[in-house]
């Protein structure tokens, strides 16, 4: 009969333990999982140009363009043409003139004009070869011309013994270092100012007199030395204020 009941008794244990796991399991089974938080949305911006891409659509190629001097010395007329790579050098060739309506006025103002002498300018010209740095792709630039001036000119004086006539011809190698400005707009218009320095590498002067001119014009060699004076005294001021355009 004792071991019936304890059998028994081990029975009961057994299955109290049983159902107590069942309803652990189910409790564990019934409880919510924990709530998780949602991610957070991230906002993105759409992508950015290329930085590169900005600056070749702002700095292109080439540019080809035209100049028109409106205020220039030494020579007041010019004109120029270049080709502009990215922005950052460009090279160019220019004509300058100074016109005989200009030259009239400053012969008399030298004294070489008066009652009995007549001077001309016969030619005052230049062709030069330009190029230009910009160091920050912008305005500012500096670079130097390299050319060849030819400045040729005649004085007659009256005379008892008839005109005399007696020329100069200076024909000049110069450099021409500078600095200023080329500012650009997208419609293409340009805007210039420069300054610099016109410097003699050579020259050659050739003075031409007619026969006993010492004698029946004795001022005929000094008014004619005084183009060869004005051909070849250097340094020069050079100064430049242009218009322009370019594509």
């Amino acid at each position: 009969m004792t071991k019936f009941l304890v059998a028994f008794s081990l029975v009961l244990a057994s299955a109290a333990a049983r159902a107590e796991d069942r309803t652990v399991a189910t409790a564990r089974e019934t409880v919510p999982a924990p709530a998780t938080a949602a991610p957070e949305k991230v906002q993105t911006r759409p992508a950015q140009p290329v930085q590169r891409a900005r600056v070749d659509d702002e700095h292109q190629m080439f540019h080809v363009g035209a100049m028109f001097g409106l205020v220039s010395l030494p020579r007041p007329a010019e004109g120029e043409v270049f080709v502009k790579f990215m922005d950052f050098f460009s090279v160019g060739f220019s004509y300058s003139d100074f016109p005989n309506f200009v030259a009239d006025p400053v012969l008399r103002a030298a004294g070489v004009q008066t009652a009995t002498t007549q001077a001309r300018l016969d030619e005052f010209t230049a062709y030069e070869g330009n190029f230009r740095i910009h160091p920050f792709q912008g305005a500012f630039f500096f670079g130097s011309s390299f050319g060849h001036q030819s400045l040729h000119g005649a004085v007659t004086e009256s005379t008892d013994a008839g005109p005399q006539t007696g020329t100069a011809d200076i024909q000049t190698l110069y450099a021409t270092p500078r600095l200023g400005f080329l500012w650009s707009w997208n419609s293409g218009f340009l805007l210039g100012v420069d300054g610099g320095v016109q410097l003699k590498l050579s020259s050659t002067q050739t003075v031409t007199l007619p026969p006993n001119a010492d004698l029946f014009a004795p001022n005929l060699r000094s008014d004619v030395n005084k183009y060869v004076d004005a051909g070849a005294s250097y340094p020069l001021p050079s100064f430049h204020f242009r218009l322009g355009w370019q594509f």
